[in-house]
C-alpha cells in the first residue's frame, strides 16, 4: 500500500517536473529565436585636413652705412603680381622689429595650395621709420621661389616733394622738351579704375613718336623709355604692342605699385582705339588703360 501510494503520488510530481522542463525549454527557444541585437554604430568625427605650410626664408639688407631709428619696421610681403590691370595681391606677409644693422633675417609662411603655377609672384620689402614714412624698398623683381635663403637688397627712398603740374602734366617734360612729332598722353584709367597720381602728385604719361616708333614717359615713380610697333593684325582695334621698357632706378615713397601695374599693362597691350582726344589701350578686346591729351 505504501508503494502504491508513492507511485500515485509521484504522478503529480512527475507532471510538475515535466511542466517546468517545458517552460525552461520554451524560454530557451525564445532566446534562440530572437534576432541578434544590431551592433552599436559609433559615429566618428570628420577628420580635418591640416593645411600644408611652406616657408620662404631670407634676409633684407642695404648698402648705406646708417642705422635705422628705434621703432622702425621691416615688412616683407609675398605678392601675386600676375594681373597687369590690377594692384598686386598680398598672399602672405611678416612684420619685423629690426635690432641693430642689416642684414635682417625673415621667414614667411604660406600655403602651397594657394600658389598657382600659371601666376607670377614676387617679394616686396618696405622699411618704415617710427612715423610710418617709407625709408627703404626694393626696386628690382625678387623671385620668392628661387630657393632659400632669398637675399633682398633695398634702396633708400628719395623724398620727392609735390610740384605744381605744368601744361604737360607735371611729371612729363615741358612743351619745350617734347620732340617734334611726339604726342603726349596722360593716364586716366588703369584696369577700369581711375588712375591715381604717382610720386609727388605727378600724373603718369605716355609720349609716343610715330615717326621713330618710340615710347617714353613717367610711370609713377621712374622715367621709362622704349619702343612700340603697329605690325600684325587685330580683330578688336588697330594693332599695337610695346617693347621692353628701360626705367630709371629711383625708389619713391609713393607710386611704386602704380608703376608696376602700369608697366605690366603696357607689356600686354595688343591693340588700341582712338576717339577724338581719347586713347584706349586694349588686351584681347578688353580696355586695360585709357588716356587723354590733357
Amino acid at each position: 500500500m505504501l508503494n502504491k501510494h508513492v507511485a500515485v503520488a509521484g504522478k503529480p510530481l512527475a507532471a510538475l517536473v515535466a511542466a517546468l522542463a517545458l517552460g525552461l525549454t520554451a524560454c530557451g527557444g525564445d532566446e534562440q529565436a530572437a534576432a541578434p541585437a544590431a551592433p552599436a554604430v559609433v559615429e566618428s568625427e570628420p577628420v580635418q585636413e591640416v593645411a600644408q605650410v611652406a616657408t620662404i626664408e631670407g634676409e633684407v639688407f642695404y648698402r648705406e652705412r646708417i642705422m635705422l631709428p628705434p621703432g622702425s619696421e621691416v615688412e616683407v610681403q609675398l605678392e601675386d603680381i600676375s594681373r597687369a590691370d590690377a594692384m598686386a595681391t598680398v598672399m602672405a606677409s611678416v612684420l619685423l622689429k629690426p635690432q641693430g644693422g642689416p642684414p635682417y633675417p625673415f621667414s614667411i609662411e604660406y600655403k602651397p595650395s594657394e600658389i598657382d603655377e600659371r601666376m607670377r609672384y614676387a617679394l616686396r620689402v618696405r622699411i618704415t621709420d617710427p612715423n610710418g614714412q617709407l625709408r627703404f624698398t626694393n626696386t628690382e623683381y625678387i623671385d620668392p621661389f628661387s630657393g632659400n635663403p632669398v637675399k633682398v637688397m633695398v634702396q633708400s627712398v628719395a623724398r620727392a616733394e609735390p610740384q605744381a603740374s605744368s601744361a604737360t602734366g607735371g611729371a612729363a617734360a615741358s612743351d619745350q622738351d617734347v620732340e617734334d612729332g611726339t604726342i603726349v598722353w596722360y593716364l586716366e584709367t588703369l584696369g577700369g579704375e581711375s588712375a591715381p597720381a604717382g610720386a609727388g602728385g605727378k600724373r603718369v604719361d605716355l609720349h609716343m613718336n610715330q615717326g621713330k616708333s618710340t615710347a617714353a614717359g613717367f610711370a609713377g615713380c621712374n622715367r621709362y623709355t622704349g619702343g612700340f610697333s603697329s605690325d600684325g593684325r587685330s580683330t578688336h582695334g588697330t594693332p599695337l604692342s610695346f617693347g621692353n621698357m628701360a626705367t630709371t632706378m629711383m625708389a619713391c615713397p609713393d607710386g611704386g605699385q602704380l608703376e608696376q601695374s602700369y608697366l605690366q599693362t603696357l607689356g600686354k597691350v595688343d591693340a588700341y582705339r582712338m576717339d577724338g582726344d581719347k586713347l584706349a589701350l586694349l588686351c584681347g578686346g578688353d580696355i586695360v588703360a585709357t588716356f587723354s591729351q590733357q
